[in-house]
């Protein structure tokens, strides 16, 4: 009796420290995607503060410059807060696998795109737009062909390797491979609330979260397939790229 009762409270305080050790990986992971919007906020106001008074255009440029700068900054304190070096880091040139899944992701991410926002004008539901295309339908399209660039250069590589080689990669220590891509992914849609609540509903912004939450596990997915940044990343910045053409073709 007295074994039997060992052995369940030596279980009790395993589990205990299991949900312990996975509600502080949550709010760790969740402190880097908030480190991620900080340190993006201070680059944009160095730079804006180095280059002065600029036109619409140059000052998105620069945001999207500050968001690689962010992103990079954090994965770099990452890396040195846990003596790791950049051998961390999954960019790599892609094979022909990986270059097949990207193309398969792009394709499954506007698919997906399509078919959630179908269910949710089905339900009632809108969605929400995003900061700069508010920006742009004010009289300033040309703003969204700096972001085509940057959607490949800048926005997917520094979006990816925060909330994917950093923050997914480290939860796998915690949680199952599955349930860090679910974490991330949910990380990652709260971390754009900001993007999207400014003029929107709560409904609206809650839905535009929710097809943001099903990219990004598409994102993850990829990520973990392949075990490689570069296609994830391709994709991302692919779409990105896709979205803001579309939105520069449909105001002019």
């Amino acid at each position: 009796m007295t074994d039997g009762t060992a052995t369940g409270a030596s279980g009790d305080a395993r589990q205990s420290r299991s949900v312990a050790s996975m509600v502080f990986a949550v709010l760790r992971s969740g402190a880097l995607g908030l480190s991620g919007l900080l340190a993006i906020a201070v680059w944009t106001t160095i730079l804006l503060g180095v280059f002065g008074d600029v036109g619409p255009n140059l000052r998105l440029g620069l945001s999207a410059v500050a968001l690689g700068l962010g992103t990079g900054s954090v994965a770099l304190l990452f890396l040195l807060g846990r003596g790791m070096g950049l051998s961390y880091l999954d960019f790599r040139v892609p094979d022909w696998r990986g270059l097949g899944y990207a193309v398969g992701g792009v394709v499954a991410l506007f698919v997906l795109q399509v078919a959630v926002a179908v269910v949710l004008t089905q339900v009632g539901v809108q969605t929400a737009d995003h900061s700069i295309e508010q920006t742009a339908q004010q009289g300033n399209p040309q703003m969204l062909l700096v972001l085509i660039p940057a959607s490949w250069l800048l926005i997917g590589p520094g979006e990816e390797l925060l909330y994917r080689n950093i923050i997914q990669k480290s939860l796998y220590d915690t949680f199952s491979k599955r349930g860090a891509l679910v974490v991330a992914s949910a990380i990652f849609a709260l971390a754009h609330i900001p993007a999207y609540a400014i003029g929107s509903t709560l409904a609206a912004t809650a839905g535009t979260l929710v097809i943001i939450f099903l990219l990004s596990l598409v994102l993850g997915f990829l990520y973990l397939r392949t075990g490689n940044l570069t296609v994830s990343a391709l994709v991302h910045g692919t779409f990105d790229a896709i979205i803001f053409a579309a939105m520069y073709v449909s105001m002019v």
